[in-house]
């Protein structure tokens, strides 16, 4: 019992870490009301170009029930618009406007900058374990 015990103050203590590392980064830039989640639908369709719906829930690993209200959110804010899809006139793609590629260059530059500052603080071989790790836990969950 001592092992589950330990694993779970472990990961207790963990998962609050990440949450303080996450409050500090979304202190910095200006989200304006955009949550985590819908600033990162935004910062991919931006990086990443048109998209459809599934294909936007896909790589964000959210439903698209989720997306689709990301996505309402999104457009009601003039963030993104849709378009038919010119290889399926049934479909649309969903496209970053100038409006939400201009604030996401905001928030992604002041918030990267703060993080790599903090990485600058690392050495490379806490930088590679914290990169090795981050990623495994992502895996993990999925």
């Amino acid at each position: 019992m001592g092992r589950v015990s330990d694993a779970l103050n472990e990961a207790a203590e963990l998962y609050l870490l990440l949450g303080r590392v996450t409050r500090a980064l979304r202190k910095t830039g200006d989200a304006g009301s955009l949550s985590s989640g819908v600033a990162s639908a935004l910062a991919t369709l931006t990086r990443s170009g048109p998209m459809r719906l599934g294909d936007l829930a896909a790589a964000e690993r959210v439903t698209a029930p989720t997306m689709s209200r990301i996505v309402t959110a999104l457009e009601k804010a003039e963030y993104l618009v849709r378009t038919a899809d010119p290889d399926d006139g049934r479909a649309q793609l969903l496209s970053a406007t100038d409006a939400g590629r201009q604030l996401v260059t905001g928030l992604t530059s002041s918030r990267i900058q703060l993080f790599a500052t903090a990485l600058e603080r690392l050495d490379a071989a806490q930088r590679n374990s914290l990169a090795t790790g981050l990623a495994a836990i992502e895996q993990a969950l999925t």
